[in-house]
């Protein structure tokens, strides 16, 4: 997570959302950077706004929290990948050895620590679809008054992936409430 409180933002990092990228770009202009362990550079908006922003509002009282939001299925999807890379091996969180089949049974069943983005995302500001990371950049850029510039950092690596077609409706049930708000946001 990274906050200017001279130019009035506050960028929380949902997790595979392009936040490496956007905080290497946006970096310069923060004050405030959150970086390191993930718990602190992907806080969610809850914890933000009970335990960081009333300090950084003193400095400035209209900081507006943003937010990138990726494809409910192509986010889960991008975990999984994540997972795979040849780093995590002989970790607990390494998914090389399985199939997207049993990744997907197991993130149902809330097995893999992750959570999703709705609840992530409760009292952010404006959220943006990764798609559109063109207006990010435009907002980020009218409020620094200089062009922001997000290079393409930290991909997750390229593995063709096979949902069985019933185990696909269950996770779409199960990421319901990601669908709906990623569909209220998805043509700004």
């Amino acid at each position: 997570m990274q906050i200017s409180t001279k130019y009035g933002f506050a960028f929380l990092c949902m997790p595979k959302c392009a936040s490496t990228s956007i905080e290497v770009a946006i970096k310069p202009h923060c004050n405030i950077n959150y970086a390191g362990h993930p718990i602190l550079k992907h806080m969610d908006a809850r914890t933000f706004n009970k335990w960081v922003l009333p300090p950084c509002e003193q400095a400035n009282p209209h900081i507006e929290s943003i937010c990138l939001m990726r494809d409910p299925l192509d986010w889960i999807e991008s975990w999984y990948r994540y997972r795979t890379r040849d780093g995590l091996i002989r970790h607990k969180n390494y998914t090389g050895d399985i199939s997207y089949n049993e990744f997907i049974t197991r993130y149902i069943a809330g097995e893999t620590g992750i959570d999703n983005q709705f609840n992530f995302q409760i009292g952010i500001d404006r959220i943006i679809p990764l798609t559109r990371i063109d207006l990010f950049s435009k907002f980020i850029s009218k409020k620094i008054g200089t062009k922001i510039v997000i290079p393409k950092l930290n991909v997750s690596p390229g593995k063709r992936t096979y949902l069985d077609p019933i185990l696909k409706k269950n996770l779409i049930k199960h990421l319901s409430k990601d669908i709906n708000l990623y569909k209220s946001i998805e043509n700004l």
